[in-house]
């Protein structure tokens, strides 16, 4: 059966790294050591509810590659290494690609690319972002046109650029990962849940016990409690929805606060970026999207919807 492909892609985010991950269902590789958490998150218990999930239509992913955004991801972050203390995730700042070739291989820079004004030489401040940077200017002026918070939008980005750097084979886009945040819980905007201007959500969203009942999965606790407060079964947490044990695996501090939080849509977005190019697979060919959209769980009942919320910022990010 022919894949449909939607009709255009979306804009290209100022420097935004690859990296990438998010909930899987139970799986238990090669767990780290549990990431702190801040006092509020550890402490938190607030449950939201998760309505059912819906079965969807045949599996797409959006347009070549939602976005070319690497090439002006690369270029912004390419135009300052000292965009430094924020946007080094653990692990150090990712080399800048001298050319953005292979991240635009597959099709051309997006017309009427909304390019922020960059200064090389941000000045360094205790905020998430330093407010001169190109990215946050490039997310302010944008966040309007697609509807997706500033600091979210921001987050996204960023994680595009990092594995743009790290494996710009995998061409994941800041839009896929935004769409996964819009469906997952409004991009931390869900309940009582609100998504602050440092990234953090409070109070911090805990999903339901994956006790087995009404349709929901079965999985055991994993973390003793420590990410959702339940000793005797995992939930969700975060914006972006991942397992506690899924949570292990990914965890990486992109805003450099000292902390690995999954309710801090920074560290939460370059997980789930982390995740979704972890087969090292080129997402802007459909097969290979598809698939990894539906290495979250709860999501692969969704593609379509992924891939339709994706589309839909592409176009809004060109109008």
């Amino acid at each position: 059966m022919t894949t449909p492909e939607p009709a255009r892609e979306p804009e290209t985010p100022p420097a935004a790294p690859s990296s990438g991950d998010t909930l899987s269902s139970g799986e238990q590789s090669a767990p780290q050591s549990v990431p702190k958490l801040r006092p509020a998150v550890a402490a938190a218990g607030r449950k939201v509810a998760a309505g059912g999930r819906t079965a969807v239509g045949a599996a797409r992913r959006p347009q070549g590659r939602l976005v070319t955004g690497g090439l002006f991801i690369t270029a912004i972050v390419t135009g300052a290494v000292l965009i430094a203390v924020w946007l080094a995730p653990s692990g150090g700042v990712p080399a800048a690609q001298e050319s953005s070739a292979s991240a635009g291989a597959t099709s051309a820079a997006p017309s009427g690319t909304d390019q922020a004004s960059f200064s090389p030489f941000p000045t360094v401040t205790t905020s998430p972002a330093p407010p001169n940077s190109g990215l946050t200017e490039w997310a302010d002026k944008l966040a309007v046109k697609v509807e997706i918070p500033p600091v979210a939008l921001r987050a996204y980005a960023y994680a595009e650029y990092v594995l743009t750097s790290r494996k710009p084979g995998c061409n994941v886009r800041w839009s896929t990962i935004a769409a996964i945040g819009k469906l997952e819980t409004n991009h931390g905007r869900v309940g009582a849940s609100t998504l602050g201007p440092d990234g953090r959500v409070l109070p911090p969203i805990v999903g339901p016990a994956l006790d087995g009942k009404a349709g929901r999965s079965k999985v055991a606790d994993t973390d003793a409690g420590a990410l959702d407060n339940d000793r005797a079964w995992d939930h969700a947490v975060g914006p972006l929805q991942f397992l506690p044990a899924t949570w292990r695996t990914y965890a990486v501090d992109a805003d450099g606060d000292g902390l690995v939080d999954p309710n801090d849509i920074d560290d939460a977005a370059l997980a789930a970026a982390t995740k979704l190019c972890e087969a090292n697979k080129d997402l802007s060919q459909a097969a290979n999207w598809t698939a990894a959209i539906k290495t979250f769980p709860d999501l692969s009942a969704k593609v379509q919807q992924v891939f339709d919320a994706a589309n839909v910022y592409g176009q809004k990010s060109r109008a």
